[in-house]
């Protein structure tokens, strides 16, 4: 019986490159034998094995597959083989991707065969071609190998989330073990985060928030509508925020529809010994407690007066929301002041009922919390300062209030009535019932308009600072805006004086601006 011998087992083979043979190749090999081979290279390389087919000669496996001699590798866990037969019949070149490989032969009692001659050498590790998706690597090469480096940026859209800290690249180095170092490190989608609630409004997608993902803010219609047209579909973008094609990151804001009364106004009686009217006619109407007055709602921070209502008055008691002051007055909505401001031209007087020079009668009182909208509670438009909102003699406007009618106390029910623009010479004309009045001794000015007539329509004590209301021109869905403000009359249920609030739109919008509550959330 043959023995492998001491020259058998137990080589080591650390070069780079080398050649391996069975005993005695390319003479017989011995029988009923175990030889042990290893070979050692430095890590960061590979073993890679090639055999030539002619370059094998082992006894054939029996009819069962089993072979009686046989040749095999172990690396890294792996298992090539085991192999035996005349030429050989794995691959031709193996890559172990590991940089230790043992090589065993085991032969039996019997058999003649020549045995086999491989050769190996170290070829850097090689590390995989994909790395983490949604990303692109540099350099590109056909093959990375053991220490190559690289830097992964990620696709636009896509970052590198670490704790708290986000990145769109970051490097890696083939490892020697065959692995890309950092490779925890993934590209994922930006995450813009659920989009931020508007006033007002509100947005159908909470739910997907990853890059390319859309949302759509709507407003609460029909009381709120969308300032800039078409600025309601938002976008996650990459950097991280929503973007709107026109708006980018800013929000939409939803403002109040004005002038669009929910129940519109058909009775033709007036104020001053007139009927009752719907709440929903006059959504804008403000009750001022007192003095006893009215107001109109502009915005949903601000309400338009008369200056003459807030002289001595910094505090208002302001009420919406209602026609009936004693039933429904403790479920009207309580408006409560922030700010006071009078024109700055309107002239004070130390005697109130001896006032003959109203010019500039117009104020503004700031609310402190936000109206929120509804049927029976919205704004009436601001007019235009084009010529189109110049009033012609005849235009029919509208007025309301809680004033004295039929010459009787205050009432305590709402009522409307429509009014036609008239000459100021017929308000100047009035005589008022007060003998000792002298109406040519009041002040007539550009800033006023004449409105009512001689029989019966007319606002009254009480309606002072109500809106005079009018159709905004070439308007099909008949908004109204405030053309006039009820200031004064030498005599109720005849032609009365509304403040011109055309010629104020300047001082009104400077001074919503100027002094507008900043965190209105």
């Amino acid at each position: 019986m043959k023995n492998c011998g001491v020259n058998c087992s137990g080589n080591m083979f650390t070069d780079l490159t080398g050649e391996i043979t069975s005993p005695n190749y390319p003479s017989l090999y011995p029988e009923n034998s175990r030889c042990d081979y290893r070979v050692f290279l430095e890590k960061g390389f590979q073993v890679v094995v090639t055999i030539k087919r002619e370059d094998f000669d082992v006894e054939a496996g029996d009819s069962e597959g089993d072979c009686p001699d046989s040749l095999l590798f172990t690396a890294g866990g792996q298992q090539f083989g085991p192999y035996c037969g005349n030429g050989f019949p794995g691959q031709q070149i193996i890559e172990t991707k590991d940089n230790v490989l043992d090589i065993i032969f085991q032969t039996d009692e019997t058999g003649q065969k020549k045995g086999w001659k491989l050769r190996y050498y170290g070829d850097p590790m090689p590390c995989p071609k994909e790395f983490t998706a949604n990303s692109i690597q540099d350099p590109v090469k056909a093959k990375y190998v053991y220490q190559d480096t690289v830097k992964i940026t990620c696709l636009e859209g896509f970052e590198v989330v670490q704790g708290r800290v986000s990145s769109t690249s970051f490097y890696s180095t083939c490892q020697s073990n065959g692995q890309w170092s950092n490779s925890n490190l993934k590209c994922k989608p930006v995450d813009c985060g659920i989009p931020e609630p508007i006033k007002n409004g509100k947005t159908d997608n909470t739910k997907y928030t990853l890059f390319g993902a859309v949302t759509q803010y709507t407003c609460n219609e029909p009381y709120y509508y969308m300032k800039t047209e078409g600025t309601g579909e938002y976008r996650c973008a990459a950097n991280g925020t929503w973007v709107n094609k026109v708006l980018g990151a800013e929000l939409p804001q939803c403002v109040a529809v004005c002038g669009v009364p929910s129940q519109p106004f058909s009775e033709n009686q007036r104020i001053f010994g007139g009927k009752r009217a719907d709440i929903g006619s006059f959504p804008w109407q403000v009750f001022f407690q007192y003095p006893r007055a009215g107001g109109a709602l502009i915005d949903e921070h601000w309400v338009l007066t008369a200056a003459h209502v807030l002289e001595g008055n910094a505090n208002p008691i302001m009420y919406m929301g209602t026609t009936r002051l004693i039933v429904q007055l403790d479920e009207a909505q309580l408006l409560v002041a922030d700010g006071v401001f009078i024109h700055p031209n309107w002239s004070p007087v130390a005697n109130l009922e001896a006032r003959k020079n109203f010019d500039n009668d117009i104020a503004l009182v700031r609310l402190k919390d936000p109206v929120k909208m509804g049927p029976n509670v919205s704004p009436i438009c601001l007019p235009g300062t084009s010529s189109e909102y110049d009033l012609k003699y005849g235009t029919l406007g509208m007025i309301s209030g809680w004033g004295q009618a039929n010459r009787r106390l205050n009432v305590v029910e709402l009522r409307g009535a429509r009014l036609p623009v008239a000459p100021l010479v017929k308000c100047q004309s009035v005589k008022s019932d007060d003998a000792t009045v002298d109406i040519s001794t009041f002040s007539f000015t550009s800033n006023m308009i004449c409105a009512g007539g001689e029989k019966g329509s007319d606002s009254c004590k009480g309606d002072s600072g109500g809106a005079f209301a009018v159709q905004v021109p070439n308007q099909e869905n008949n908004k109204l805006y405030v053309a006039g403000l009820v200031s004064w009359g030498p005599k109720c249920g005849t032609y009365g004086i509304y403040t011109k609030v055309k010629n104020y739109i300047s001082w009104i919008e400077k001074t919503m601006q100027e002094n507008r509550i900043s965190d209105q959330d």
